[in-house]
């Protein structure tokens, strides 16, 4: 029986698996999983939609936390490709590429990187705070394109005016990274509920009483509580950004869950081609809806 394929998931591994002396992200296997799961993606969308005549103003691509393109595992020397060079190798190569990062050092790496890649020619770094430089990010997508969105922060980073400020460029489809687990449910009694201006109510969004829901809730655990959460930001993307379909993988470490990844589109053929991608996780086993 032949070898499995992995959607090209083994061909980016052999990429990246020689230490080329530039920063990596570290983080923990787990991290894995998810980009697996954004590439096949990438590798689904560009292949049906790259050169489709509805899109003509292209494909094109944006990753508001970039990193340094290449990613490690903490304590060994396992490295896997980030999301920039996930974008820069799609079957079928994205109008746009466009990239933010606040740190220097990794915008530098990731820049060296995707200047070998095959996206050199087509990529933008913008350096700084995503919620700072969005609007010269979005005044880059032509109105009449499909974009493809990674927003993947370690915590409570994006404010939803950057989300809908982004979404309001042309057809906008997003993966974001809710820490409901890793940030909002650890801190948000602590942290958020008595300041009005805290990163939740950025995140979150104007308009929607998160604390009132928040006091109905006690007493409930923290998997229904954090699904709370993920459904008031769903809620949020709906009334502010017009989004109306969703999509969530749920990312668990060795201790349980950590966040959640919640797909955003307008139309009912960007979520088809997210389930399509997460069929199979990394180790090659069906996953269950």
């Amino acid at each position: 029986m032949g070898k499995r394929r992995q959607s090209g998931w083994q061909r980016l591994l052999k990429l990246v698996e020689s230490n080329d002396g530039l920063p990596t992200r570290e983080s923990g296997s787990w991290a894995a999983e998810k980009l697996f799961a954004w590439n096949r993606y990438i590798e689904i969308t560009t292949t049906a939609m790259v050169g489709n005549p509805k899109w003509p103003g292209g494909v094109n691509y944006v990753d508001l936390f970039c990193g340094p393109g290449v990613c490690s595992v903490r304590g060994s020397k396992e490295r896997f490709p980030g999301s920039p060079l996930i974008a820069a190798n799609a079957p079928k190569p994205f109008s746009k590429i466009l990239l933010c990062e606040l740190d220097g050092a990794s915008a530098d790496a990731c820049c060296q990187r995707m200047d070998a890649s095959p996206a050199a020619g087509c990529y933008r770094m913008f350096r700084g705070d995503c919620n700072q430089v969005v609007a010269d990010i979005a005044n880059e997508l032509p109105a009449n394109g499909l974009t493809l969105a990674f927003l993947d922060p370690t915590g409570l980073h994006v404010h939803m005016e950057t989300v809908v400020a982004l979404s309001g460029r042309g057809a906008v489809d997003l993966l974001i990274l809710f820490p409901d687990s890793i940030d909002i449910i650890r801190n948000d009694r602590a942290y958020y509920f008595d300041n009005v201006e805290s990163n939740l109510d950025k995140v979150l969004g104007k308009g929607l009483e998160w604390r009132t829901k928040k006091q109905a809730a006690e007493g409930m655990d923290a998997s229904r509580l954090r699904k709370l959460y993920a459904t008031i930001y769903q809620e949020q993307l709906t009334r502010l950004a017009g989004y109306g379909f969703f999509d969530e993988l749920v990312i668990k470490g060795p201790s349980g869950p950590l966040y959640r990844l919640v797909y955003a589109s307008k139309n009912s053929m960007g979520v088809k081609f997210w389930r399509e991608s997460v069929k199979r996780n990394l180790g090659g086993q069906r996953t269950l809806f």
